[in-house]
């Protein structure tokens, strides 16, 4: 594993832990960090989040964590000793919904074939 790697890895253990015991804000609700992806130069991060609800609580979410960034920002910088805390960027992750799709259509395309015979 490359370094650029590890220190994602380690930043997104640190940032799930930051956003579920630290922030107390109601609107970000459940939120799972799904996936981080780091620039080369450390200056970027790509956090990438799942939550349950509606489509609605998702914009609900993302909105209050674009505003706790620098709350976020400033405790991954007490929890890590980096030498540049990256600018934040969160993208809701919408992968576990389409995969519960997919998964629905298929069954119904089961129950449609056994119905049949």
């Amino acid at each position: 594993m490359d370094r650029i790697k590890k220190l994602a890895t380690d930043i997104k253990r640190e940032i799930s832990f930051i956003i579920n015991t630290r922030i107390k804000d109601p609107r970000i609700g459940f939120v799972t960090v799904t996936d981080v992806r780091l620039s080369v130069d450390g200056k970027y991060l790509d956090i990438y989040f799942s939550t349950m609800g509606k489509p609605r609580d998702a914009d609900i979410s993302l909105d209050a964590l674009k505003r706790s960034s620098g709350f976020i920002k400033k405790n991954l910088s007490a929890r890590m000793r980096l030498r540049n805390i990256p600018e934040l960027k969160f993208i809701h992750d919408d992968s576990i919904d389409k995969g519960i799709r997919i998964t629905t259509i298929l069954e119904n395309i089961k129950q449609d074939d056994e119905n049949k015979d």
